[in-house]
C-alpha cells in the first residue's frame, strides 16, 4: 500500500462485553506527522482520541 492508501483507511471496530452487548465503537486512524512519519490513533465514536496502551514485552 502507498501512503495515500494507508492514510485513507479508517477501519471501524466494535467491542463487545461478556454478554455480547456492544460496549464501544472505535476506529483506527493513520496520518503523517510534520516529519513525514506515520502517526497512529484510536478514536472513540465521538472522534475523541483514546490513549494507546504501551507494548508489553516478555509478558
Amino acid at each position: 500500500l502507498d501512503v495515500v492508501q494507508i492514510t485513507s483507511l479508517k477501519p471501524q471496530i466494535v467491542a463487545f462485553d461478556q454478554d455480547n452487548h456492544i460496549r464501544d465503537r472505535l476506529s483506527y486512524s493513520v496520518d503523517l506527522d510534520a516529519h513525514g512519519r506515520y502517526s497512529f490513533s484510536i478514536l472513540h465514536e465521538a472522534n475523541e482520541t483514546l490513549a494507546i496502551p504501551a507494548l508489553v514485552y516478555g509478558a
